[in-house]
């Protein structure tokens, strides 16, 4: 059952939580297993080493471009797995064909949980979800890198499964899954016909699970020190909320910024195709002359950066899941 107090919490009305219980899958008492969790310690926040998700970065864009079905893209596959599994997490590929504008395609997410002794009931979501896609603007005449987009939020999602690997159950808190399929076969993301692809997949088979999770943190571009992180419009308010006392804290406030527009990236299915509530931090790409282009490369990317992101994705789960 969806967690009442954490949904309060968010600012949901009692005659929504009142509809939203109704319209659940009804499980016998006890049927849907806990997961032990404990709160994510505040002290985690200054255990991220943006040096530690840099290396990550240079790492994956060895491998070369990262389009589904590609050479690079099976390579970095590996190299999260067997890194992931250093850490104690176990990680489930979510293979499947999609119809695209260049015909059938093979996409692959991976997902990761902190497990380190037995196989995880994967039928139970953890109560929160950290995501961001992992493969790259498919170019057929240039070598397109992306070491911002979104080599950057591999690298930093992989540095906080090391800071939670520290803490016990708080790394049961969350799982992880680097998406792929972000972006789009032709130039622009259509939603419902071209682009998050992955996102849209690990939505629509969500209903196969005994519960969803109670919110999601989508990141992506979020390496380059000269431009903003944007909060997204449609990030849910009270998680707005959260992200913005996190800035303070952290002294990021003029670093962390509303988004004066509406922007397409993969919390957009968790939202509209799962009801999962999120939150959506992406670096201010129109900022950036080398988005999508042969220039993005690892000379774009600064530790500060990756762990300003980093350090504001753990004291935000620290304030979501502290007594």
């Amino acid at each position: 059952m969806t967690s009442v107090t954490y949904l309060t919490r968010l600012g949901f009305t009692p005659l929504f939580l009142l509809l939203l219980s109704c319209g659940e899958k009804d499980h016998p008492k006890g049927a849907v297993p806990s997961i032990p969790t404990s709160p994510v310690p505040e002290k985690s926040v200054t255990e991220f080493s943006g040096d530690n998700a840099l290396q990550h970065v240079v790492a994956i864009n060895a491998f070369g471009p990262r389009p589904a079905e590609s050479e690079g893209y099976q390579k970095s596959l590996g190299y999260l797995e067997k890194t992931l599994k250093e850490l104690g997490w176990k990680t489930k590929r979510q293979t499947f064909p999609s119809s695209t504008p260049i015909g059938t395609v093979n996409f692959t997410n991976l997902l990761a949980r902190h497990s380190p002794d037995s196989e995880p009931d994967w039928s139970v979501s953890p109560p929160y979800l950290l995501g961001g896609h992992l493969d790259t603007k498919r170019y057929p005449d240039i070598i397109f890198l992306g070491a911002n987009d979104s080599g950057s939020s591999t690298g930093v999602m992989v540095e906080v499964v090391r800071v939670l690997s520290q803490h016990g159950d708080a790394a049961n808190q969350v799982e992880l899954v680097f998406f792929d399929g972000e972006e789009a076969m032709l130039r622009n993301i259509d939603p419902k016909r071209d682009g998050l692809y992955g996102s849209r997949y690990f939505a629509g088979h969500l209903k196969s699970r005994n519960n969803k999770p109670h919110a999601g943190i989508i990141i992506d571009l979020v390496g380059d020190e000269k431009v903003p992180l944007l909060i997204g419009l449609d990030s849910h308010q009270n998680l707005q909320s959260h992200a913005r006392v996190a800035a303070r804290s952290l002294g990021l406030e003029k670093s962390v910024i509303n988004a004066s527009g509406g922007i397409i990236d993969d919390h957009v299915p968790l939202i509209n195709g799962a009801n999962i509530p999120c939150l959506h931090l992406i670096g201010d790409f129109q900022k950036m002359p080398y988005w999508h282009t042969t220039d993005d490369t690892i000379d774009k990317l600064s530790p500060k950066a990756l762990e300003n992101c980093g350090q504001l994705v753990l004291k935000i789960l620290h304030q979501l899941t502290a007594d």
